[in-house]
This record gives C-alpha cells, sequence and structure tokens, in this order.
C-alpha cells in the first residue's frame, strides 16, 4: 500500500502543487489550508507524514507541533517548509522531533528524496520495536513459573503481600527461582515503576560490603579513587533484593538493621545523612533461624527482615512445572538462538525430564534445555538432554564411581542405572527412618506426598510395611 502525505499550508496553489507533485510519484496525498484542518484530517486518515508550513492565520506551525507530539513520537514523519526559515528556527522544528526543514522555494528532487529517506528510515525504526516487543521481556507472568497448585499458593501470597511495604524473606533451594519472585513481587507492587535493585552478599567480601550498600566518598579508604553511591540510594522509592543475606559480617549488621528500619543512611567517611525509602526483600538459601540460634545473625534483624516468608519449592515437589518451563525455555532459546525448534516433546523426552531429581531445579532445566535447543537440528530428542551428574553427597568428585563398560550399550544407559539405584536406595532409607510411615517417609525424603508415592511405584517399593 502506499504511504500517504498530508500536506498543510494555506496558500493554496503550493498546496496543490505539492499534492500533485507526491500523486505523480505514487503517493497518496490530502490538504488542509490551516492546523485546526490538518489536526482534524490527521486523526481520520491517519497519514504517514506531514508536509507543515509554519506561518498560518490559523494555529500555525509551532501550535500544531505542540499538539501532534504524541503522533511523531509513534512514527509520524513531519517535514517543515516555510518562506521565513533560518537556522534556529530549523534547530527548534528539530528537536521537536521534526525529520527536515525546506525554506521556500524548495527543490522538488530534494523534497522527494527526504520524504523518501524519512519513510524508511522510521519504517525500519518501527520493525525494530517490533522485533524488540516479540523478544525477550524482563516482565514477568504467572507462565514463568508453571501451572502447579503449589506454585499457585506461593504466587498468591506473593501478590498479597506486593501491595504492602512489608519486608518479604523468601527462602529456597538455589536455583528454585527466588529472584524470579522477588522480580514479580516488585511489579506487582506500587513501586512497579521504581528502580529494582539486586545485590548479591554471597559473592562480595565481608570488608566490602558496607561500601557496596552504603556508599562511600573518594578517599574514605585506601581503594576508594571516586565517590560512589551504596545501594540502598539507587534503590531510593523502589525494590532493594539481597541475596545470601547471612553473608553481610555480623558487626555491621547492626547498621544495616537502623538502615532498615529508619530508612536513613550515612555514606563511609560522610557525616552527611541521607533519608532513603525502599521496599526490602531478602532472598536466601542459608536457614537464618539457625543462624540466629548459633549467634551469627542478630535476631532482631531477622524479625526485621521476616516481617513475611514466602518458601519456594524445590522443582522436584512441582512436577507438573517441569514440561510447562521447558517449553518456554525453549521458546527463549530458539529467540536466542534464531532456531524454530518445536516445543511439543516426545513421549521419550517427557519420561526422561520427569524421572530426573533436579537438584539444581529450575536453573538447572534451563541450562538442560538450552543445551538441549543448542545441540537439536530438526527437533529434541532423548540424547539432547544431558545432565551434569553430581555423586549422592552433592559434590562433583565422582573419582570413586566405578563406571562398566559393556560393548554395545551407551554409558548414558549403564549411568542412568545408577542413579536409579542411588534413588531407590535413599527411598528405602526414609521408609526406614520413618519406621514405614508414608506421610513422615515424604518428609524425609524432602518431596510432597504425590511425588513419593510416585516414586515408590517406579521402583516397586512398598508405600507400608
Amino acid at each position: 500500500m502506499p504511504y500517504s502525505i498530508l500536506v498543510v499550508d494555506d496558500n493554496i496553489d503550493t498546496q496543490e502543487n505539492i499534492r500533485e507533485l507526491f500523486e505523480e510519484n505514487d503517493y497518496i496525498s490530502f490538504g488542509a489550508a490551516n492546523g485546526k484542518e490538518a489536526l482534524k484530517i490527521l486523526e481520520r486518515e491517519k497519514p504517514d507524514g506531514m508536509i507543515l508550513d509554519m506561518n498560518m492565520p490559523i494555529m500555525n506551525g509551532w501550535e500544531v507541533l505542540e499538539k501532534i507530539k504524541p503522533e511523531i513520537e509513534h512514527g509520524l514523519l513531519v517535514i517543515i517548509i516555510t518562506a521565513y526559515g533560518d537556522v534556529p528556527l530549523a534547530v527548534d522544528a528539530i528537536k521537536q522531533g521534526v525529520f527536515d526543514f525546506f525554506d521556500k522555494p524548495f527543490n522538488n528532487d530534494k523534497l522527494l528524496l527526504s520524504i523518501k529517506n524519512g519513510l524508511e528510515k522510521f519504517k525500519i525504526q518501527q520493525e525494530l520495536k517490533e522485533l524488540k516487543a516479540k523478544g525477550p521481556s524482563n516482565l514477568v507472568t504467572l507462565d514463568d513459573f508453571g501451572p502447579s497448585r503449589i506454585i499457585a499458593t506461593v504466587l498468591e501470597d506473593a501478590k498479597k503481600v506486593a501491595k504492602t511495604n512489608y519486608s518479604v524473606l523468601i527462602e529456597g533451594p538455589t536455583g528454585s527461582g527466588k529472584n524470579l519472585l522477588a522480580r514479580y513481587i516488585h511489579q506487582q507492587s506500587l513501586r512497579k515503576d521504581a528502580p529494582f535493585v539486586n545485590v548479591d552478599c554471597g559473592t562480595i567480601t565481608g570488608t566490602l560490603i558496607e561500601s557496596e550498600l552504603f556508599g562511600h566518598i573518594k578517599g574514605s579508604f585506601t581503594s576508594a579513587f571516586d565517590t560512589k553511591e551504596g545501594k540502598f540510594k539507587l534503590a531510593h522509592k523502589g525494590t532493594l533484593v539481597l541475596d545470601e543475606i547471612g553473608n553481610i559480617p555480623l558487626e555491621q549488621q547492626i547498621k544495616f538493621l537502623r538502615a532498615a528500619e529508619e530508612k536513613k543512611i550515612s555514606p563511609i567517611g560522610s557525616n552527611q545523612e541521607f533519608d532513603v525509602d525502599f521496599r526490602l526483600i531478602v532472598a536466601t538459601l542459608e536457614n537464618l533461624e539457625k543462624l540466629v540460634a548459633a549467634g551469627k545473625f542478630r535476631r532482631d534483624l531477622y524479625y526485621r527482615i521476616a516481617e513475611f516468608s514466602i518458601k519456594v519449592p524445590a522443582l522436584a515437589d512441582r512436577q507438573s512445572d517441569i514440561i510447562h518451563l521447558a517449553k518456554r525455555f525453549i521458546q527463549k532459546c530458539n529467540l536466542n538462538l534464531n532456531k524454530q525448534i518445536p516445543d511439543e516433546l516426545s513421549a521419550d523426552v517427557i519420561d526422561k525430564l520427569l524421572s530426573h531429581h533436579w537438584p539444581g531445579n529450575v536453573r538447572e532445566l534451563q541450562h538442560v534445555i538450552s543445551t538441549a535447543v543448542l545441540m537439536a537440528k530438526k527437533q529434541i530428542f532423548p540424547k539432547d538432554i544431558i545432565y551434569r551428574g553430581l555423586t549422592a553427597n552433592g559434590s562433583n568428585d565422582v573419582s570413586n564411581i566405578l563406571i562398566n563398560y559393556q560393548k554395545g550399550l551407551p554409558l548414558r544407559d549403564d549411568m542412568n542405572i545408577l542413579i536409579e539405584n542411588v534413588e531407590r536406595q535413599y527411598l528405602n532409607k526414609a521408609l526406614e527412618l520413618a519406621e514405614y510411615n508414608k506421610s513422615k517417609a515424604a518428609d524425609i525424603f524432602g518431596i510432597d506426598r504425590k511425588n513419593f508415592y510416585r516414586k515408590l511405584s517406579k521402583y516397586g517399593l512398598k508405600r507400608s510395611k
């Protein structure tokens, strides 16, 4: 479909000459003799471009520009023509989003070239915006977690607390999605348009954590070569997420407690105090109550950060989420790798994914699917699902495992048999410890009763003595 251009000029001869020029070059044209008429046509016809005279008796060009700022931001091409042009006028017009500027009389070929270049540029910009919109987004949705009942309960709690200013303690195993849940809470809160600041206390040494959180002024200590704003200040009006807060040294926790309670901070080396307003979310793998009992974490700080607590379950406890998340990760990997691997999985692939115990939780699943999409040619097969094996105690030391190779039998089959044997032994151990009380055994094993029964059935183990 040809592009359409609105020509706005109170000089009817000039207006008609420009419209004739465009129509001879396969453009659709509309005409307006003043600004008010132009705005009506703009709303009705939605043209791709506008030729705008600046000097008109009824609503001049500057007044029209002020009215059409939203249209310019969304891709309306505007070129100004005037008999009284000068450089400052041109500069001011360009600042308001005008694409080009012509003095009367102007060269027709140059005007046509400007229109062509401008429309092509705007078309490319629009295509880039659409591609970006289709790409990965930072917006966290319910689909990022899965359909299981157990995660639905977690999300209901998160949505309730999001509307408050309560500090939230999110507990859960590594890779289970604690940070994703923190971002979801932020996006559901009244602070959603303010900063979301994440600090991993587990990667910062004790001597630097104070500088990271509170900031410092230049020269306040040996390596303070420049003044630095702390995370508390950067999170002003928004949400501050602290990963593994148990890493903050005990002697520095009192200063952190004051900041959390009074919302006042002083950078290292400064006598100046700043008011800060942030919502605190703490995500942790460690059991902070045990750290409190061991004297490694302040009790008053614990109660301050745990105004509301949420536990994120392990992926093994949310079996119905595994395939849903796997499909989500396939879609995202396709975008990143420019591939078109279908997210419909075969029964063999589904069985392989569901039979794995997922010690690395959702993060491990994401890595496994990323590798599978990378390796796959047209679709994902069981051989593309590659696990990184761990020994029973969770270490990477597999030097003591005896690997038997039988000709004609892939080593992976032998590895899967080994994993199943280990899991069977742990299930039996849970039953023994619980004196074959199935509910207690499920708790000892660390999964919900339904999945525990499924595993017992898989290995032909008794559910009761």
